[in-house]
């Protein structure tokens, strides 16, 4: 075994792996979480010849007494995993589905999960937990433009992956196996979840096309089933991994023998494994694949360059003893403790291969040799291969500790943080801020957050000639450091900034500079502007006549909805809704801090989409002027309920992210049909804002295809106008798009003063994923409100 226990021996040779050190067990409960339970499986159609079951869940054979692979009381094997790093296990969707009690293969996040796993490959059955990083969802292989859910009876589908992270390091004897390319006919083997020998299932690629392999089992042994699935399948010849177990192919209700599917199954190949989580953005998680796992002996410019540096910074014996346990616990890597040293060939091997084992090098010298670090964090930081991964694995724990202490109200302005340090777009991983008062959502969207920001190489600005640039996260640090109170938080996250800053060779002038401007904008910006939510339910009635059963809550700015008074049971008249909204508009108003200014969001249904309680005056307004809410708020409507009943949440929050980037789609008269609108806008999911010009009287009825689609922004004009279009309302530039509420309401007020010039009546729907709604909005669906 090598010294630092992975990567080939001291000879050059590649030491024998074992599967089951890499293997991992997923647990679940019998019941399933609580208040949740084992939805029922999905029926294959009746004509299908042969369906894919997939292959997690279920106890297979019996476990003697004593036998430490039994499942505690309570507990079960639902399938496998493979240790994709120390730290993180690749599995399947439908393994994560099984093990939460939801139907296989459910399409939808399953939200903040933290599963019970267990090490085959360790000693006394060791157990742990892990968390959910990333979910690929399954999808349907006939829309592959267009991720939708598994059609039920579907016989292969795509997608049905998903990556773990343990909550602590594993225990001694797991870790991950090294892969290579599936091809066919390779003689290969699965283990059952727990890995028992007797449950070891041996077969043949029997045919590869598509990125899967159809494996055939042998005649005899075990045979794929139920509890293997998220396994890796391991080539025999190549004692490598070269996939993941997904289902066995069991015979339909055709005319079709049996026997045709006995001992047939069909697992994702290392190739796709590789290509999906890329896609997904766990490409860093990615190890070396087969084709460089046999190290290059060829010059290379980065391993002399790594080597130099260590016959530097290690000189003798006495330097390596000193700095290589250290170094070795830094990257988490197993070491002896025998005595022994390692040769600068594997130590330079692991600075090739372990993910930020340079920089966590340069952490230990500081102290010792700065010269040296200095030298090594430059080399992170400059060569391509190391670049997106330049903090030691300490200082990338220590930040994110410091984010995970931030207070509610700080993080969920991150995002905002973040977009207003820098003039460029960033991924959706950065903008999404979606749930953030969840302290999970928080913590997995903080890790997201770092690996994305600390990817780009600076921050765009001038720096000192002679001098390096500011990484982009450091510059994203202040902005979020420049939001914290009390001051001991802010203090702390830029301790951690000056640190990093003194470990990379930046002047202390500039970044001072980039704290500046993070201070600057602290001081003008706001926090999200107060709002009113107004829910309209069970309208009877026509026109201006019409009643509601009505509900209201304030939310100070915080994300937090208070249930607010409103008139009684009774259902209220639009003037009398308008009366009780100013009464709760002036408080909000008159608690505002800065430039924050209350806002009105309707939650309407779809048959009120025209509502016009934006023009109304409050009842009984006497001899003063009437006071007409949407000219002195901005009012958005939303409707949650289409989107909820069209299963578009998923599209709805990619939408919004895209939000601003491209101009408005606009529909007119040959938009009458929905499939023609829902292929439009199917054709650009990234379309995220839709300008109605449909007929006169149409437009409602439009408006509710675009929601069916997820649409997050519409505007449309409730008047008829003449042809020539005069006065109506024009859409600004969409750089100016996030401040339509806003425009929208100024022009309402236009209208009002010069009802000639500014003929347009404009109705906004604005949905904002990152303004959470009621509980009793989610709950349109009498189905849903008995499932929660």
């Amino acid at each position: 075994m090598r010294w630092f226990g992975a990567g080939p021996d001291a000879t050059g040779e590649d030491a024998a792996p074992d599967e089951r050190a890499g293997l991992v067990t997923v647990y679940g409960t019998d019941d399933g979480p609580a208040g949740g339970g084992q939805r029922p499986a999905r029926p294959a159609p009746a004509a299908a010849p042969f369906a894919a079951t997939p292959v997690g869940g279920g106890a297979l054979g019996t476990y003697p007494a004593g036998s430490r692979t039994a499942p505690r009381s309570g507990v079960r094997t639902v399938g496998a995993g493979v240790c994709l790093t120390p730290r993180h296990v690749l599995t399947c969707a439908h393994v994560v589905n099984l093990a939460v009690g939801r139907d296989r293969l459910e399409h939808a996040h399953p939200g903040a999960v933290e599963l019970t796993v267990g090490f085959p490959g360790a000693a006394h059955g060791a157990r742990g937990t892990a968390r959910l990083t990333h979910w690929i969802p399954p999808r349907d292989e006939q829309c592959p433009e267009r991720p939708s859910p598994v059609p039920p009876g579907a016989r292969r589908w795509r997608g049905d992956l998903a990556v773990l992270e343990l909550a602590c390091d594993p225990p001694p004897g797991v870790a991950p196996p090294r892969w290579a390319p599936m091809s066919g006919s390779q003689t290969v083997r699965a283990r059952y979840g727990t890995g028992d020998p007797e449950h070891t299932a041996y077969g043949r690629v029997a045919s590869f096309e598509g990125g899967i392999g159809y494996v055939h089992g042998g005649s005899t042994g075990a045979a794929i089933r139920g509890g293997y699935s998220g396994g890796p399948v391991w080539s025999v010849a190549d004692q490598r991994a070269v996939g993941l177990v997904v289902a066995m192919v069991t015979h339909g209700t055709g005319p079709y023998d049996p026997t045709m599917t006995n001992r047939l199954s069909w697992s994702f190949s290392w190739q796709v494994v590789k290509e999906e989580l890329t896609a997904a953005g766990a490409g860093g998680l990615l190890p070396e694949c087969a084709d460089r796992v046999h190290r290059q002996r060829a010059p290379d410019r980065l391993r002399e360059d790594l080597r130099l540096l260590l016959d530097r910074a290690l000189p003798d014996e006495a330097h390596v003893r000193k700095h290589a346990a250290r170094f070795a616990e830094r990257c988490r890597l197993p070491h002896p403790e025998d005595g022994s040293l390692p040769t600068l060939e594997e130590w330079t091997e692991v600075l090739m291969t372990v993910d930020r084992a340079v920089p966590a090098l340069a952490e230990v010298l500081t102290p010792y040799d700065p010269a040296g670090a200095r030298a090594l964090r430059d080399l992170a930081r400059l060569t391509p291969r190391l670049a997106d991964r330049w903090m030691s694995p300490f200082e990338e724990q220590a930040l994110l500790h410091l984010l995970g202490t931030l207070p509610d109200d700080v993080r969920r302005r991150v995002p905002e943080a973040t977009r207003s340090a820098f003039p460029y777009p960033l991924p959706d991983e950065v903008v999404d801020g979606t749930g953030l008062s969840d302290p999970r959502v928080f913590a997995a969207y903080a890790r997201r957050w770092v690996t994305a920001l600390e990817s780009r190489a600076g921050d765009g600005r001038q720096v000192p000639a002679g001098t390096p640039g500011v990484p982009a996260l450091l510059r994203a640090v202040e902005f979020v450091a420049a939001l914290s109170n009390p001051l001991d938080r802010r203090d702390a996250l830029r301790r951690w900034n000056e640190r990093m800053a003194g470990h990379l060779g930046i002047d202390g002038a500039t970044l001072a500079d980039r704290r500046a401007d993070a201070d600057q904008w602290a001081q003008t910006s706001v926090s999200a502007p107060p709002r009113l939510v107004v829910e309209l339910t069970g309208g009877t009635g026509h026109g201006r006549t019409r009643r509601y059963d009505v509900g209201f809550w304030t939310d100070v700015g915080d994300g937090r909805l208070q249930p607010a008074a409103g008139a009684g049971a009774d259902p209220l008249a639009p003037a009398e809704i308008v009366k009780i909204l100013h009464k709760h508009l002036d408080r909000l108003a008159g608690a505002s801090v800065g430039q924050a200014w209350p806002t009105v969001e309707l939650i309407v249904e779809h048959g009120d989409l025209e509502i016009d309680l934006d023009s109304l005056g409050a009842a009984d307004a006497g001899p003063l002027p009437p006071k007409v809410v949407g000219t002195r708020y901005p009012m958005v409507l939303r409707c949650p309920s289409i989107r909820r009943l069209a299963d578009s949440d998923g599209v709805w929050r990619r939408r919004w992210r895209a939000l601003g980037r491209k101009g408005a789609l606009r529909l007119d008269a040959a938009h009458d049909d929905p499939g023609r609108v829902a292929g439009l806008l199917d054709e650009d999911l990234d379309a995220s804002v839709v300008v109605i010009g449909t007929p006169h009287g149409t437009r409602a009825r439009t408006a509710t295809w675009c929601l069916a689609c997820g649409v997050p922004v519409l505007l449309w004009d409730r008047a008829g106008h003449a042809a020539d279009g005069a006065g109506v309302f024009r859409l600004d530039p969409p750089s100016r798009v996030h401040q339509l509420p806003d425009t929208v309401r100024e022009y309402r007020a236009k209208a009002r003063s010069s009802p000639d010039e500014h003929r347009a009546r404009p109705v906004l729907v604005w949905d904002d994923p990152g303004r959470p709604l009621p509980l009793t909005a989610h709950l349109t669906d009498p189905s849903e409100r008995a499932e929660l």
